[in-house]
């Protein structure tokens, strides 16, 4: 099955209803759309525009659409703050000992059975449940008082749907930096919405003693980075090697030849669609420096190629957009919005957001989504004649 079959399965298979009701089980009705929304494969309002076709009434998809909403918040919140969102945002996290990893975490043995198989996922597959994300960070961050950066790296890493904006912003959310409180779950919360049975745990007490617990024995021990995602798995040799496996051909001056314009793809542009109206030459930019500051694992490398090699003509430049610059050689380019190009120069186009018209910087979640769900169900009783 192509990708392109797969995600059309999955945009049929959407249960908003269902989704509302039951999405903070590890066993609901999750859509699995993440990693395409990600990637740039599709964006929020494809999906909007899919539901809104489908016939269903703003109030059975609220609960679906505000999550959306916040892949949107989250990234419009980078949009502002650029680099400032790997920083502590509204307070610096309390209780911190230092900025590793503990090694339970990194190897999914912290001895929570819901959580280990949250993280086997993760390291199996990419894949993993959001209430697993925010579990984990819990441990990490307000039970290990990790400091949230490189925990979230970690995760970021092996997340097929691994988006920095949501992941840092997620993460400093639990942590308390980007909320008013950390989050907090016991072993009765965990076996609830993990379809587990655990007791006598570290984590079966109260909440309020687990605010004031020291460091269990079992997040004790810690790593690095280095020793978690070797960052060579996606260093140059690695992305052009991974490239080759799929099939895609490297650029090379003939495919230039006569050219007067090209459109870059990167990591979170792989649209299928945007480039519709643009006669030009796509090419897959992938750049080394992107890589280290934010470093994936081989199933993410596969999986963006097996998405780009779906694009008809693409082509891949592994190297800096000021060197492909030189290479294009006065060809004009075409690109997308994101945090990550903000060196890119040529025209710009707009990302195809949820509601394009909110914009600007929100003080909350809640105060963007009161804007979007004003926009959206106007749209919504317009669409339906109402």
């Amino acid at each position: 099955m192509s990708i392109q079959e797969l995600l059309s399965q999955k945009l049929e298979e959407i249960d908003p209803a269902k989704y509302a009701k039951t999405r903070n089980y590890v066993s609901g009705g999750v859509t699995e759309l993440g990693p395409f929304i990600s990637r740039g494969v599709i964006d929020t309002r494809w999906v909007w525009e899919h539901l809104l076709k489908k016939g269903y009434d703003f109030d059975v998809m609220y609960g679906f659409v505000q999550q959306l909403a916040w892949r949107d918040f989250f990234q419009r919140v980078w949009q502002q703050r650029g680099e400032g969102i790997n920083l502590d945002i509204r307070r610096n996290q309390e209780g911190v000992e230092h900025e590793l990893i503990p090694s339970a975490i990194a190897n999914g043995a912290t001895g929570i059975e819901g959580i280990d198989r949250g993280i086997g996922s993760l390291l199996n597959s990419g894949l993993m449940h959001n209430h697993i994300r925010m579990y984990t960070a819990f441990l990490s961050c307000n039970l290990g008082k990790s400091h949230w950066h490189l925990s979230a790296q970690w995760m970021y890493s092996h997340l097929l749907d691994g988006d920095w904006g949501s992941n840092a912003l997620s993460w400093q959310w639990v942590a308390g930096t980007f909320s008013n409180k950390k989050y907090i779950a016991n072993q009765e919360n965990i076996n609830r919405f993990t379809d587990t049975n655990q007791n006598g745990t570290y984590l079966d007490k109260p909440y309020e003693e687990l605010l004031e617990s020291k460091i269990p024995n079992q997040l004790m021990e810690l790593t690095g980075m280095e020793d978690v995602l070797p960052y060579s798995e996606c260093d140059e040799d690695a992305m052009l090697s991974t490239a080759k496996e799929h099939g895609l051909k490297t650029l090379t001056k003939i495919d230039l030849d006569g050219l007067d314009s090209v459109s870059l793809f990167n990591y979170y542009q792989l649209s299928f669609q945007w480039q519709s109206g643009i006669s030009s030459l796509p090419i897959l930019l992938l750049e080394p420096s992107v890589f280290k500051r934010y470093p994936i694992s081989k199933k993410c490398l596969d999986f963006m190629c097996s998405v780009a090699k779906e694009i008809p003509g693409m082509r891949v430049f592994v190297g800096e957009f000021c060197a492909l610059e030189k290479v294009l050689d006065g060809c004009e380019v075409h690109f997308r919005e994101h945090p990550l190009n903000l060196h890119y120069k040529g025209q710009i186009h707009q990302r195809n957001w949820l509601a394009p018209e909110v914009e600007g910087e929100f003080s909350s979640f809640f105060s963007y989504w009161k804007k979007v769900e004003k926009s959206l169900r106007r749209e919504s009783k317009e669409y339906r004649g109402n």
